[in-house]
């Protein structure tokens, strides 16, 4: 998948850091005069998983790949109060195939 990612992402991409990624936000506060903050509400807690495997599905046919990634969104969620909450879409933040929380 390294090919496909865009430049500017760093998260759990091989010889990237957080660092990285915060040397280059540094460099362009100097460079630019603005700012683009969005926040798309319940973005990664809505996605279809459907959608999601066909996407995946286009970059491999590798079945324990598809397997897991499957296993992962599909994974029960215990929460901090001991409750189970079995989802049916989305990728809860903080979760395996999730992006990192800021």
């Amino acid at each position: 998948m390294e090919p496909v990612f865009h430049n500017d992402s760093y998260g759990y991409r091989p010889g990237r850091s957080a660092h990285q990624a915060l040397d280059v936000a540094r460099q362009r506060c100097w460079n630019h005069d603005w700012v683009l903050d969005l926040d798309i509400k319940n973005f990664f807690g809505s996605i279809d998983w459907e959608l999601m495997m066909r996407a995946v599905r286009c970059h491999t046919d590798s079945a324990w790949v598809l397997l897991y990634i499957e296993r992962w969104l599909k994974a029960p969620v215990h929460m901090p109060d001991g409750t189970v909450v079995q989802p049916d879409k989305g990728t809860p933040q903080g979760g395996v195939v999730a992006p990192p929380t800021t």
